[in-house]
C-alpha cells in the first residue's frame, strides 16, 4: 500500500513536471515572438530615422549649391 502512494506521488510530481515544462515553453515561444517583433519595429524606424537623415543632408548639400549659383550669378550680373 505505500508503494502505491509513493508511485501515485511519483506520477504526481512528473505529471507536474511535464505540465510546467509545455506551460513554460509556450510562454517563452510567446515572448521570443514578440522579441522578433520588436526587433522589426525598432529596424524599421531606425532606418527610418537614417533615411530621413539622409534627406535632410541632402537638402542641405541642394541648398548649399543653389546659395553658390545664386552669389555667382549676382557676382556676373555687377
Amino acid at each position: 500500500m505505500n508503494i502505491n502512494f509513493e508511485l501515485f506521488d511519483a506520477g504526481y510530481i512528473l505529471s507536474g513536471f511535464i505540465l510546467a515544462t509545455i506551460f513554460y515553453t509556450f510562454i517563452i515561444s510567446n515572448l521570443k515572438k514578440e522579441i522578433k517583433i520588436i526587433k522589426r519595429q525598432y529596424e524599421k524606424k531606425s532606418i527610418g530615422a537614417d533615411d530621413s537623415s539622409l534627406r535632410v543632408k541632402t537638402l542641405e548639400n541642394k541648398i548649399a549649391t543653389l546659395e553658390a549659383a545664386l552669389k555667382k550669378q549676382m557676382e556676373n550680373n555687377q
